[in-house]
């Protein structure tokens, strides 16, 4: 899917926030208009300077998340008129611009969201962690003087 940088704002923390227009073609004369909002925080102890968190580590937040997260945000409306994309991509620009530039552009911003993207991995490890290679171990059947394997851990 194509992509059109529309503009790039630079926020009071020092990030940047970039707008996208996705929008497309979905049948004749109308169209899904599509409005992205990108902000990429590099993951950096500065945020977490003034921050007492117990049990944290930013050595394994940044393990964990690499050295960067981005915040993503899209608005999409279907089935619109050519005549009338321009202005439903302006009028989701605005609201969203409206609604939310002074939180994105808050000092906080980037720890909260660094914060919330760590918690959301470790979310995601629990839900799917990963399995242990099968372990087997022998056992001694003392009748028959014979071994058996026998699944101890993993194994099906």
């Amino acid at each position: 899917m194509e992509e059109k940088l529309i503009d790039k704002i630079k926020l009071d923390n020092g990030l940047t926030l970039e707008l996208y227009d996705r929008s497309r073609p979905v049948a004749g004369d109308h169209w899904l208009v599509s409005f992205v909002v990108l902000i990429h925080v590099e993951v950096r102890p500065k945020y977490f300077e003034n921050e007492v968190a117990e049990g944290l580590s930013f050595d394994e937040i940044k393990s964990t998340l690499g050295r960067q997260v981005t915040y993503h945000h899209e608005k999409e409306r279907n089935f619109i008129a050519e005549t009338k994309k321009d202005e439903v991509f302006k009028s989701l620009k605005e609201r969203f611009l409206g609604a939310s530039l002074s939180y994105l552009a808050s000092p906080d911003f980037p720890r909260k969201l660094i914060l919330r993207e760590y918690e959301e991995a470790l979310r995601q490890r629990s839900r799917f962690p990963v399995e242990e290679p099968c372990q087997r171990s022998e056992v001694r059947d003392q009748r028959s003087e014979s071994k058996a394997m026998t699944s101890d851990k993993g194994c099906q």
